[in-house]
């Protein structure tokens, strides 16, 4: 792995123009896409939006919170690999182990986030969609953020190049559908 990998690192650095798009390119496609689809779930919700404005302002926390959460763990599982802190034998076990941290660290973002957005927009309604919101999309991200190198290790491919774009489309739709049935569920009586 370390060799393979370390070839794959020069190889982005000091490669052919071509061989660099040739890998980076089709990763970021993957956003592309899913950035298109998490606007087809905001275009979905659009009701939602327009019944309740406020609901946009915490689009890019919610956004934000997870990406930031995703990289964290992304981060923390490409480090450990490469210092030999990782055992692909035993990852499920450490997958688990870094999800409950994502949860942990949702829990509490997302009392705080939610306390800050009821009081803030006078919505205690909203406050409780924010805060859940928090709590899965942070918790779905670090289990995915931790997962997606992983996986394209044991497949062969680039995690280097291809984890982020992966983690931010899954990130970006789970959270996006999350807040909108959240607000749907905890303001009903805002919506027609």
């Amino acid at each position: 792995l370390t060799k393979r990998e370390s070839d794959r690192s020069h190889k982005l650095l000091h490669g052919s123009f071509a061989h660099v798009m040739a890998v980076r390119v089709p990763f970021l496609l993957i956003t592309l896409a899913g950035g298109m689809l998490a606007g087809a779930v905001i275009g979905a919700f659009e009701e939602t939006l327009e019944a309740i404005a406020a609901t946009a302002i915490f689009i890019p926390v919610i956004m934000d919170m997870g990406g930031n959460s995703g990289t964290q763990s992304s981060t923390i599982f490409t480090r450990g690999m490469v210092l030999g802190q990782i055992n692909l034998n035993k990852f499920f076990r450490q997958w688990l182990r870094e999800t409950s941290h994502g949860a942990g660290m949702g829990v509490i973002l997302g009392i705080i986030g939610g306390l800050i957005a009821g009081f803030w927009q006078g919505l205690p309604g909203l406050g409780y969609a924010v805060g859940v919101s928090l709590t899965l999309t942070i918790t779905i991200a670090v289990g995915i953020g931790f997962l997606v190198p992983f996986i394209l290790i044991k497949m062969g491919f680039d995690q280097a190049a291809g984890s982020d774009p992966f983690i931010t489309t899954i990130k970006d739709i789970s959270g996006l559908l999350i807040y909108f049935t959240a607000v749907s569920l905890f303001l009903p009586q805002f919506l027609g």
